[in-house]
């Protein structure tokens, strides 16, 4: 284990909305032998400079182009639910879910038509300003739960990174909604306009709008979508297990990925 001392210099093209590389130092590596997939970020790994044309994704089909909004959605849902702050965070509230809702109807416009010039330039600064750090700012320490049980699904089966994160992310929501269903009511509340008074059902039905938006746009929400095995869930989660580990979600044993797996069916 050493830590990243230096880099050379990275000059980006974006040609897929998703990831928010193009303004972020994060990184992730697959070992192909052991299938294991890592996630790391150092701020030596951002880029110099980054090109974001528009045009340069409209040759991307419909399905990758939903999975890279799902990613983008995901990122910001991340630490909107995980944030550790003991002061209230409106204005970041505000941010996220102003750009979720951008997020969501960038899609729908570039999903009716793939050449949708506007559609894919709010798409493509959208997943950008989605894991640039804005979203994250003032929250305290924050986690990628989500992201890390995906991680093995990815690893595991070579699914595309976006869908495994929508079958994951609205079973990660209502394992949380049990416990803590407040910031998930809120952004129910706020996003899909829920007039819904008690938390925990507010919560539910704006996951359940989440992931039929998820459906609708043409991305897998269960593992059988998914094409993964249900025998294989406790395989997963010793798989992410490790990842977990490496991220100090500490929460996160094998049990409890494991529960949230078996929402994923």
């Amino acid at each position: 284990k050493k830590p990243i001392r230096k880099a050379l210099p990275l000059f980006t093209v974006l040609t897929l909305a998703a990831s928010g590389s193009e303004m972020n130092g994060g990184m992730v590596v697959t070992n192909e032998e052991t299938r294991q997939k890592f996630g790391t970020a150092n701020i030596l790994l951002h880029p110099r400079v980054s090109i974001l044309d528009p045009t340069a994704t409209c040759r991307v089909p419909a399905d990758y182009t939903a999975y890279g909004a799902v990613d983008a959605i995901v990122h910001i849902l991340e630490f909107y639910c995980t944030t550790a702050s003991a002061e209230p965070t409106p204005i970041q509230d505000r941010i996220s879910e102003g750009l979720i809702e951008s997020i969501m109807a960038a899609c729908d416009r570039v999903l009716a038509d793939l050449q949708d010039y506007q559609g894919r330039a709010d798409l493509m600064w959208g997943a950008t300003l989605a894991l640039n750090g804005l979203t994250a700012a003032g929250r305290g320490p924050v986690g990628l739960p989500m992201h890390m049980i995906e991680h093995s699904l990815s690893a595991l089966y070579d699914v595309p990174h976006g869908a495994g994160l929508a079958v994951v992310a609205p079973a990660w929501m209502a394992h949380r909604a049990e416990r803590d269903p407040a910031r998930i009511a809120q952004l129910g509340r706020r996003l899909f306009g829920l007039n819904v008074a008690d938390d925990r059902q507010a919560a539910l039905e704006a996951i359940a709008r989440l992931k039929a938006w998820f459906a609708a746009s043409g991305c897998p929400v269960t593992l059988q979508e998914l094409g993964v095995p249900e025998d294989d869930i406790s395989q997963i989660a010793a798989n992410a297990l490790g990842l977990a580990k490496i991220w100090r979600l500490r929460e996160y044993d094998e049990a409890e990925i494991s529960a949230i797996l078996q929402r994923c069916r």
